[in-house]
């Protein structure tokens, strides 16, 4: 997951507004041979026939490519110190600040302490609250994208500790407690329980903080029986305990999320396959106007009910903190939540609980 990448467009901007040439004056020619330096372009993986590089390669190259930017980071640092008075200085350090973004970004970790430095720097010189915001983001970003050629742990655990940080110093701009959020919603349910009351923590938001104490009770909820009565379109009342023996899949979505068409042909497709074997589906449909969700219900012809929560007022999607969507859970036959997250694996988790006693 790439969250932020200069790359090779900072390397290859223009910058100057005018044709620089080597003359007498020593700056010049030196900015001359960065310019020639930073628009030479960056090494392309070529195609390779017949196979896919391995992982190994592509972080290799990505390995080079923040090699590349450092290096030229330090050009345009050095171009800096030594010419301080040159009509380029403060574009050379700009620029040296850009390219430590992309390095720190692609891969650079040796580099980040530095990029902070910097960035702390410019915070402290810039007088627009919203300006010193985007600069203290900008840094989350590069940061927690340099550490996916690691890990995802790696780039789980900085987004949360750059999350929390942005919170703290920025409580009026809600973005570092939607990380916090969006983060707990990827996680195992115990580290979203903490993650999610730490982020109740750092926000005023009475509404948000009800959305996370929403998913506190909907990562709880996983391992214990599901308690849910829903009026259905179909004229039934569903009870999950008048439900067991049966697999239940539960797709939760609304008519305004570009991948709920998708989600519901793909759930239903699960549902053709198995229903035979005792697998069930329902849907809750999040919208307050239903005339466009019965119409794409239509087209897709499906034949599992809904329960349109949108016009009871949004109950079971504040009661679970369901703000991505659409999402997808499964409940096994003695009516106990086991996934919250069966998108990864539909086929497998379906097969696996319809198979158990």
């Amino acid at each position: 997951m790439v969250l932020f990448e200069l790359g090779a467009g900072v390397l290859s901007a223009a910058g100057t507004d005018s044709i620089i040439t080597a003359s007498d004056n020593p700056g010049d020619a030196a900015w001359l041979t960065l310019e020639q330096a930073r628009e030479t372009p960056p090494e392309r993986l070529p195609q390779l026939p017949g196979r896919m590089y391995a992982p190994d390669e592509i972080r290799a190259y990505y390995g080079r490519l923040a090699a590349r930017s450092a290096a030229l980071a330090d050009q345009a640092d050095g171009f800096a110190q030594q010419f301080p008075t040159n009509r380029h200085a403060a574009e050379a350090r700009d620029l040296n600040f850009k390219l430590l973004q992309s390095a720190v970004g692609l891969g650079s970790t040796n580099r980040v302490a530095e990029l902070e430095k910097a960035t702390a720097e410019r915070i402290r010189n810039t007088p627009e609250e919203t300006n010193k915001f985007e600069l203290a983001q900008q840094l989350l970003h590069c940061a927690v994208s340099g550490r996916q050629y690691e890990s995802d742990e790696a780039m789980r655990a900085e987004l949360h500790q750059r999350a929390r940080q942005l919170a703290l110093d920025f409580p009026h701009h809600p973005e570092g407690v939607n990380y916090l959020f969006n983060l707990a919603e990827n996680v195992p349910s115990n580290q979203c329980v903490v993650i999610a009351r730490e982020a109740i923590t750092l926000s005023p938001d009475t509404n948000f903080q009800a959305t996370c104490r929403g998913l506190i009770h909907r990562a709880e909820a996983v391992g214990k029986p599901l308690d849910l009565k829903l009026a259905l379109t179909n004229g039934a009342v569903l009870n999950l305990e008048a439900e067991r023996g049966k697999v239940l899949v539960f797709l939760f979505w609304d008519s305004s999320s570009r991948f709920s068409a998708k989600a519901i042909w793909a759930v239903d497709q699960l549902y053709q396959k198995h229903k035979g074997k005792g697998l069930a589906v329902v849907g809750l449909n999040f919208d307050t106007d239903c005339a466009k969700a019965r119409s794409l219900l239509a087209d897709a012809k499906v034949e599992w009910p809904q329960y349109f929560d949108g016009l009871a007022g949004g109950m079971i999607q504040k009661q679970f903190g369901l703000r991505t969507l659409p999402a997808c859970w499964i409940v096994d036959k003695k009516g106990v939540l086991r996934d919250l997250k069966v998108e990864r694996n539909p086929e497998g988790l379906t097969e696996q609980l319809l198979a158990e006693p």
